[in-house]
C-alpha cells in the first residue's frame, strides 16, 4: 500500500495530492507487485522493492500527466527498480533448485523448517503453485533485461507497446529479448525439470506433492511439456497468496541463500521422495 512511502520522504505537496495518489495507488500496486514477485520471488526483497518504487512514484507524481495509465506508470517504475536490483545481484543458476535440494537433504535445519511446513494445519501443496514458483525461479538465471521481457510480455501479457515502454526500449529490441528469453527457458526446462523431459532431473512437483498429507495435495500434475502449456498455468496460477506460499517463502529465503554462496551440488542427489 502507498503507506509504504512514509510521509517524512514525500516531497512537501497539498493533502489533496496525497489523497489523489494514495487513491490511484490502491488500485494499481496489484498489478505492480505481481509483476515485481514474478521477476525476483524473494518475499522480501519484493517488498524492499515495492518500497523503491512507490517512493520513486510519488517523486514524479507532479509529471504524471496521464498518457499511460497510472497502473501502467506504476508497473514501468517497479519494473525498471526490479531490473536494476537484477543487475545488482549475483545471477541464479538455472539448476538452483537443485542446488538447493541437495543441501536441505543434508542440513537438518533446513529439512526440519520443510517438515513443519507441510505439518502446519493450514498448508495445502498445490502443483500448479509450484509451476510458477519454479518458473520464476528459473527466470532468475537469465539476463535482467530477457527476464523482465520475459515477466511482461509472456506472463503480465502487457502488449508489445506498453512492455517495450516500461523497458525504455524499442519494439524491435523488446520482441528480440522476448524471443531470446523464450528459447533459453525452453532449453534449461529441457535439462531440468521431469515433467518437460524424461532426461529432466527435477521431480520437485511429483515429490512435494506426494509428501502432501491425503487431502492436502491439491489438484493432478498438470501436462506441462508445452511451453504455451506451462506458460498458461503459470499465469493462472495464484503466486504469492497461494496455499503454499509459506513452502515457496522458505524456498526463495533459502535458495538465494545458496545462490549468493554458490555452494550446493547442481546434480541431482535427491528424488524429492520419488522412486
Amino acid at each position: 500500500m502507498s503507506e509504504l512511502v512514509s510521509r517524512q520522504d514525500r516531497p512537501a505537496k497539498g493533502d489533496g495530492d496525497r489523497a489523489v495518489f494514495d487513491r490511484l495507488v490502491v488500485a494499481a500496486l496489484p498489478k505492480a507487485r505481481g509483476v515485481v514477485r514474478r521477476m525476483i520471488g524473494h518475499p522480501e526483497d519484493t517488498e524492499d522493492i515495492l518500497q523503491e518504487a512507490l517512493l520513486n512514484a510519488w517523486k514524479a507524481f507532479p509529471d504524471f500527466r496521464g498518457e499511460a495509465s497510472f497502473s501502467t506508470w506504476l508497473t514501468t517504475i517497479a519494473t525498471r527498480a526490479a531490473v536494476d536490483f537484477l543487475r545488482r545481484s549475483k545471477r541464479w543458476r538455472s539448476e538452483a533448485q537443485i542446488a538447493y535440494a541437495n543441501v536441505a537433504a543434508v542440513d537438518d535445519a533446513w529439512r526440519d523448517e520443510i517438515i513443519s511446513t507441510f505439518a502446519a494445519p493450514d498448508f495445502s501443496f498445490e502443483v500448479r503453485e509450484h509451476v510458477a514458483y519454479c518458473f520464476a525461479c528459473v527466470g532468475r538465471s537469465l539476463p535482467p533485461d530477457e527476464q523482465a521481457a520475459l515477466v511482461l510480455g509472456d506472463v503480465a501479457e502487457m502488449s508489445a507497446r506498453d512492455a517495450a515502454g516500461a523497458l525504455g526500449v524499442s519494439e524491435s529490441v523488446f520482441r528480440h529479448r522476448l524471443a531470446a528469453a523464450r528459447q533459453a527457458m525452453r532449453d534449461r526446462y529441457e535439462n531440468l525439470c521431469a515433467l518437460v523431459s524424461k532426461t529432466g532431473m527435477c521431480h520437485q512437483c511429483k515429490g512435494l506433492r506426494e509428501s502432501a498429507a491425503e487431502g492436502r495435495r491439491g489438484g493432478p500434475v498438470p501436462d506441462v511439456a508445452d511451453y504455451a502449456d506451462r506458460l498458461a498455468v503459470v499465469r493462472s496460477a495464484s503466486f504469492a497468496d497461494g496455499a503454499a506460499r509459506s513452502l515457496h517463502d522458505i524456498f526463495w529465503r533459502r535458495t538465494k541463500e545458496v545462490e549468493e554462496a554458490g555452494v550446493g551440488s547442481t546434480e541431482r542427489e535427491t528424488n524429492c521422495g520419488v522412486d
